[in-house]
């Protein structure tokens, strides 16, 4: 819940800052202020910065380049806003009057194609009063989200210290509808520096995934993003996979989202479901309610209740070894899935109905069930279902990470 350009462009009006150019760009988050002369220093900052610029050294370009044409003036700031959009900053103020009147209309084009907001301020506005301004209102903001950031962790991972207090005077103080988005990240381009990787999720990816500033809060855990959302999440979960899609280092993301719950205090419960949703997802995008049968096995909190189940149903087909055990429990699945009919299961197993037959009645034999009774099909359906999740969900004994 990073300040944006256009939350700082709406709150500073005395200065009488006119945005000319890039205004796609205003839901960038705004990490801090950065004044600069030099496009050659550009390369010290880290993302989200917004600029500012009285273009001093915008003379001695012209003299370097030897460009005695009006364009000296476009090709300084060509260079330097390519520069600071591919150090991802957020935005740039040039305090003009003096060493330049105005801004020529080539690199309002510019800036509108890169979506890279270009502001402008009258030279009699102190560049070091715009500086201050921004600076308290992004340390200010920046304390207000690190407690913000830290309430909601404890209302996942630590229900028991949690204190409501942290959240007043943001919006997850009011009632309503929250719920939880996991994006899984592989293995990142980051030098493994989680400060980098948190300022590049805040201030490059989290804008292109245009999520609403005032409805989420983020942090980072265990190898994963966990965004914390208001209301429903499944567009916000196709914004963030959408964007992750294209994002090169977050191509390969698998995100997962929630249901929804009606109090912070149920966090922890959506939590678990995103990540149950995430642990059985075979695409890069799923949802917790897709996931069908399994959401009943996800409520049992005991496995041992699961595994005694499936022990006590197909347990016997260990008698088999790896191999035949496997061929017997996939002719199995394709006889349940084929409501009995040998015929069917034969074809779908690409084998004899003989051979399903003398499986079948094997089957029948060794688990004492009759696999001509729906109700018993049914039975075995469910420890099949019970063996997958198992299987699926055995890493993903909801960790409680401390920070």
């Amino acid at each position: 819940m990073a300040l944006t350009v256009q939350s700082i462009y709406n709150s500073l009006g005395i200065y009488r800052l006119k945005l000319i150019a890039g205004k796609e760009g205003l839901s960038k988050h705004v990490s801090w202020v950065y004044y600069t002369e030099d496009p050659e220093t550009i390369e010290f900052i880290r993302g989200g910065e917004l600029a500012i610029t009285t273009c001093l050294n915008i003379e001695r370009h012209k003299h370097n380049t030897g460009n005695k044409s009006k364009d000296y003036i476009t090709d300084f700031l060509d260079r330097l806003i390519n520069a600071f959009v591919e150090r991802n900053a957020s935005g740039l103020i040039v305090n003009t009057g003096k060493y330049i009147e105005e801004i020529p209309p080539e690199i309002c084009s510019l800036c509108d194609r890169l979506q890279f907001p270009l502001f402008t301020m009258p030279w009699e506005i102190h560049t070091i009063d715009v500086m201050q301004e921004v600076g308290n209102k992004i340390s200010l903001e920046t304390q207000k989200c690190h407690t913000l950031e830290q309430c909601i962790y404890d209302a996942i991972f630590h229900k028991k210290s949690f204190d409501i207090t942290g959240i007043k005077n943001s919006p997850f103080a009011e009632e309503g509808e929250f719920s939880v988005i996991l994006m899984e990240y592989p293995e990142y381009d980051f030098n493994q520096d989680e400060d980098e990787l948190r300022r590049y999720i805040e201030f490059s990816f989290n804008p292109r995934a245009r999520l609403n500033p005032s409805n989420f809060c983020w942090f980072l855990c265990d190898k994963k993003v966990v965004y914390v959302v208001k209301n429903e999440g499944s567009d916000a979960a196709f914004n963030i996979n959408n964007a992750a899609r294209k994002d090169r280092y977050l191509s390969k993301s698998r995100v997962a989202f929630s249901d929804v719950c009606k109090s912070i205090y149920e966090l922890d419960e959506e939590y678990s479901h995103a990540e149950i949703a995430l642990k059985l997802c075979s695409g890069p995008l799923c949802d917790y309610n897709s996931i069908g049968f399994f959401k009943i096995l996800a409520e049992v909190k005991n496995r041992s209740v699961l595994e005694n189940m499936y022990e006590q149903t197909l347990g016997k087909l260990n008698v088999f070894n790896d191999q035949k055990r496997e061929n017997y429990i996939s002719t199995l699945k394709l006889y349940i899935e084929a409501n009995g009919k040998v015929q069917k299961t034969a074809e779908e197993n690409y084998t004899h109905r003989n051979t399903v037959n003398y499986r079948i009645h094997k089957l029948s034999e060794i688990l004492g069930i009759d696999l001509q009774d729906g109700e018993a099909r049914y039975l075995i359906q469910t420890a099949i279902y019970i063996k997958d999740y198992l299987d699926m969900t055995k890493s993903a004994e909801s960790a409680k990470i401390p920070r």
